[in-house]
């Protein structure tokens, strides 16, 4: 899928201070509760991953990577295994948890900034009475008229790609800065969380790990320098296929070795936030969120390998974007599962049990009215998420509408139950994700009327956000019919 968007980098040149501290746009330690405010109400920690895919935990299977405090947390809570992200990159994926609303709807055609116009997770929060801060990378308004951190409702803020306080140019410069940046955030969160802790505090830590390029310490790549990669150690076939043509064009050895190095070392640092957690007597009234913003790195856009693998010559550090996207076809940037199906945890040992959710279909834009619904805030009506709290507390729900995903005119898809639809031009492609969840059986030819139904919702869907007109279709499948009724 063609992305003519330059690729995300980690310390975007467009970031710059507002203020001449770091932290200068922080609220006083002393900001009185607004209305609604209760010491009872959870504390919150949405821990927000970069490209990190549904197979790269120790949790998740995978054969190699050591990742025992992000184990623990998801063990400790619900797992909801049919999550996915509102979208199959960074920028819009990561609006949507914000504000609740399919990013193509609006995100997109906004120059990728977040409007400060509709109530965000932070600024419902802040007015039910939280203090609230950002950690980490934003990556929703990169330029000098992107409104600053506060329009959000954003008491604290430092990180990157954002209008607020940021990395100084020397800093960026230092070598492993980037591997570093984990546990400076880390370090952010438990002294805003110390220093705001008899009352309601929301953070969002959003790290890059596993964001390419992957550089570790010698420190982070010293657990896995005795590593021997072995392709069939990997339990599906698609990361397999994968896997072989980084051998093929790299060195699987190196890259598979720096990336559970990284995955290990956000790890470390989890573990320090969740150990001063218990240490500060929070942890049994605090939601801990775990996910991803989308699904692995590919180490080029899909299905343009031969055209970028020049580039791997020049800097082979690039090929180091080995993660897994488990069962699931593709990766990043991709509207099949492998690119939006995302690992999704939450804790809050007070109110949730361990426990696996399979049937529950959650994504991003689902969010910030589910959180309204378990902490007493009001969340807005016009988003397109739905409150699934339910599910969060240990009682599956089926979903009342339909998810839809584009990120341009050419691919549009859905998630209808167990029905995956894909529309590309006039051609609509249907699967079953009860038995196929690598996407591979497409079923519109043998089931025209689904097709059907799901053609005419993904065209109404494109004329919405592409207002050009739309076709008649041309069923996939084993059966050519028309699906248009």
């Amino acid at each position: 899928m063609k992305n003519k968007f330059k690729r995300t980098q980690l310390l975007t040149r467009y970031a710059f201070f507002l203020g001449a501290a770091v932290l200068a746009c922080s609220a006083p330690d002393s900001v009185a509760a607004g209305h609604g405010a209760s010491p009872n109400k959870p504390n919150i920690i949405f821990i927000l991953a970069d490209d990190l895919g549904c197979g790269d935990l120790g949790v998740m299977g995978h054969p190699y990577v050591q990742s025992p405090n992000i184990d623990r947390l998801a063990n400790e809570g619900i797992r909801l295994e049919q999550a996915y992200a509102a979208a199959a990159w960074c920028s819009p994926s990561r609006a949507a948890f914000m504000n609740g609303v399919f990013p193509a709807r609006e995100f997109n055609a906004n120059k990728w900034v977040l409007s400060a116009d509709r109530p965000t997770l932070t600024s419902m929060l802040k007015k039910a009475g939280y203090a609230t801060a950002h950690f980490g990378k934003w990556h929703m308004g990169q330029s000098k008229s992107a409104p600053p951190p506060a329009d959000y409702g954003i008491d604290e803020n430092f990180g990157t790609q954002s209008t607020g306080p940021v990395w100084t140019d020397k800093e960026m410069k230092q070598k492993h800065h980037r591997e570093r940046t984990a546990a400076r955030y880390v370090d952010l969160s438990i002294d805003f969380m110390t220093r705001k802790k008899d009352q309601p505090f929301f953070i969002n830590l959003w790290v890059h790990n596993t964001h390419a390029v992957l550089k570790p310490t010698p420190e982070q790549k010293a657990v896995y320098k005795d590593l021997e990669v072995s392709i069939d150690d990997f339990e599906y076939p698609l990361q397999r296929e994968f896997l072989e043509f980084i051998a093929k064009h790299g060195n699987v050895q190196n890259a598979m070795r720096a990336f559970c190095a990284d995955v290990t070392a956000l790890d470390k640092e989890i573990g320090r936030l969740l150990d001063s957690l218990a240490e500060l007597g929070l942890e049994e009234n605090t939601i801990v969120i775990f996910t991803s913003d989308n699904g692995p790195a590919p180490v080029l856009k899909v299905g343009d390998w031969d055209r970028i693998i020049p580039r791997f010559k020049k800097d082979p550090n690039l090929m180091n974007s080995v993660g897994s996207a488990g069962p699931y076809r593709d990766r990043k940037f991709a509207l099949h599962d492998g690119g939006i199906h995302v690992p999704f945890f939450i804790r809050w040992p007070a109110k949730i049990n361990p426990g696996i959710d399979r049937d529950t279909v959650f994504c991003g834009v689902d969010l910030m009215p589910t959180l309204a619904e378990l902490v007493g805030a009001d969340a807005p009506e016009e988003i397109d998420g739905e409150d699934l709290s339910e599910a969060w507390l240990g009682a599956p729900q089926a979903r009342e509408k339909t998810l839809l995903w584009s990120d341009n005119p050419r691919w549009l898809a859905l998630r209808d139950r167990q029905w995956k639809a894909h529309l590309q031009g006039d051609t609509v492609r249907l699967y079953s994700l009860n038995e196929d969840l690598s996407e591979s059986n497409d079923l519109a030819g043998a089931y025209p009327e689904v097709a059907g139904k799901y053609f005419k919702t993904l065209k109404q869907w494109e004329i919405s956000i592409y207002p050009k007109g739309a076709s008649e279709p041309k069923a996939g499948g084993k059966k050519k019919k028309n699906l248009n009724h």
